[in-house]
């Protein structure tokens, strides 16, 4: 393997240039995106996450609780429910979010801007058109971890990728404008993976900002859960299996106050709203039961976008 962009092994990065908290779902939510990417009926293949796996799985001694996933698979080689409900959450997340991307850009959006980008690779892996510029927002240490993965891979991030070094708990506008962003353009924003470690306050202010950025004919896209999942939700297997849930459920806050239509008619935004156990079904899988309707504490989870006036 070669070495990372700062002269070191990937897999030595992982238990300390990675944020604990976002940088451990990060993981997690590239280890599913490579299950998904695996699937022979995928709904996407993600390069970069395959990549991820091996250093995730070789670097479970670095993670300070034991709970980075080993292997979704039970003995018999399925996916046990509370893997099957991350990989089918997380799949079908992405998928939709990958589609509202093409959509914008088909429509002649040319910036792109992934707030809380983590390990996400869709500079990379999605046909955008010529001239298209995606700005990923997140703190230096992810960034630089990502960039090192490419290289040890020997992936290519795409020409239209700019990293923006910012923290979104400070400022990150100036940052933003200063990398190239223009606010008199349209743009696609994502709010993917993100709403839901936030209070209700720093929601607000994270969409009025993005609001105040936005040109007539941007988009934004997000999900939103209702309520905060507790760890008995979810079966789990095993105790690893039961730390992670734990792990998960435990980044919760409440999210936006309001309903994602009214949260985003509020601010000049046209929504667009689904319910993840609908776009689930839609794609010809079978809805986890944490998201199934009748359940005695079902987890409403909305996956919402919409385009300003």
């Amino acid at each position: 393997m070669q070495q990372g962009a700062a002269g070191q092994d990937p897999r030595k990065q992982v238990g300390n240039a990675l944020p604990s908290d976002i940088g451990w779902t990060g993981l997690l939510t590239a280890h599913m995106r490579a299950v998904e990417s695996q699937r022979n009926d995928r709904l996407f293949d993600d390069p970069l996450a395959t990549a991820l796996v091996d250093l995730v799985r070789n670097a479970v001694h670095t993670d300070p609780d034991g709970t980075l996933p080993t292997g979704p698979e039970d003995d018999s080689g399925e996916l046990t429910e509370a893997w099957y409900m991350l990989a089918t959450y997380l799949g079908v997340r992405t998928r939709y979010f990958d589609d509202r991307i093409l959509d914008a850009v088909s429509g002649g959006t040319r910036q792109v801007v992934l707030l809380a980008a983590g390990l996400d690779s869709r500079a990379a892996r999605l046909a955008l058109p010529a001239g298209t510029m995606v700005y990923e927002i997140d703190t230096e240490p992810v960034l630089r971890f990502k960039e090192s993965v490419f290289e040890s891979a020997g992936l290519k991030p795409g020409g239209g990728r700019r990293p923006v070094h910012a923290d979104l708990r400070g400022p990150w506008v100036e940052k933003l404008t200063r990398a190239g962003f223009d606010p008199l353009q349209p743009t696609m924003w994502l709010i993917e993976g993100l709403l839901m470690y936030l209070a209700p306050e720093v929601c607000d202010r994270l969409l009025d900002a993005v609001t105040h950025l936005s040109a007539p004919g941007s988009r934004v896209a997000l999900e939103y859960f209702d309520s905060v999942p507790r760890q008995d939700d979810v079966s789990t297997v095993n105790d690893v299996e039961a730390a992670v849930i734990g792990r998960i459920v435990s980044f919760f806050q409440d999210g936006p106050a309001l309903p994602p239509n009214r949260w985003l008619e509020e601010r000049g935004w046209d929504p667009d709203v689904i319910t993840l156990a609908q776009e689930i079904a839609g794609h010809g899988r079978d809805i986890p039961p944490l998201f199934q309707k009748g359940r005695r504490h079902e987890v409403g989870v909305w996956l919402a976008h919409g385009r300003l006036h």
